[in-house]
């Protein structure tokens, strides 16, 4: 069934995925050069798992980065515990592990996923590891459901006002700003840099702005742009010997 909902003014407020798929299904946006590119963009699959242990393990970091157990599948260990400290009735440790470009782990059930998670983190974290036991878990399951930013991306991504329609507008990680967030930080002020741009406010206007770089990332950044400058505005980075 069909409906036409009529709107003064219309934000897409969805990730890469969902923003490739409405632009190739309909004609109507396709005809615009902006919302066929949109179909490059594409989004990545994540598995994102949470185990309770009944034993406390001593991580090195609150988030600890890994990889080397699944052919290109990256993932990260958060230990909850630290994160947010230890409540009443937990036993031990609550450690999320999230998978990235996970498409070959999703097939597996709940049950072989947790034993997978916990053979992990017994190879990471050792023998108070091995000795633990799993009292709980939880698995969700996100194909394709986050955005997916590779080398020429950027260039697809949409700005806050659209430049095809001039009452269609933008928010989401997905969406060039200025601001330096990124991920639900820039989705929430894109939020807000959307909602000024449909009132007629100032881009920034009850956005807070991010504090000053640290000293040795302003350096970064300065001598990144000058050797940008010296190339002709393209200097190479690790990405470009990867892809």
């Amino acid at each position: 069934t069909s409906f036409q909902l009529e709107a003064d003014d219309v934000v897409f407020a969805v990730g890469a995925g969902a923003l490739n798929a409405i632009s190739r299904s309909s004609p109507l946006l396709s005809q615009y050069p902006e919302f066929r590119n949109f179909t490059y963009l594409r989004g990545t699959s994540v598995l994102a798992t949470r185990i309770y242990l009944d034993t406390i393990i001593d991580t090195p970091y609150s988030a600890n980065a890994c990889w080397g157990f699944d052919a290109g599948v990256g993932m990260t260990v958060f230990d909850i515990t630290k994160l947010h400290g230890r409540k009443d009735g937990d036993p031990g440790s609550v450690l999320e592990v999230d998978f990235y470009y996970s498409n070959s782990l999703l097939g597996l059930s709940d049950d072989a996923l947790t034993k997978k998670v916990k053979s992990d983190l017994d190879t990471i974290f050792g023998q108070t590891c091995i000795e633990s036991k799993v009292i709980d878990a939880a698995i969700i399951r996100l194909p394709n459901a986050v955005n997916w930013y590779f080398p020429g991306s950027y260039s697809y991504m949409p700005e806050t006002r659209s430049n095809s329609l001039s009452n269609v507008y933008f928010a989401g990680d997905i969406v060039k700003s200025r601001h330096g967030s990124w991920s639900q930080e820039k989705a929430y002020v894109t939020g807000i840099e959307a909602a000024n741009a449909v009132l007629g406010n100032t881009a920034m206007e009850n956005v807070i702005a991010l504090e000053p770089d640290e000293p040795h990332v302003a350096l970064g950044r300065e001598v990144v742009s000058t050797v940008q400058k010296l190339l002709g505005g393209k200097a190479p980075s690790l990405v470009d010997f990867l892809w």
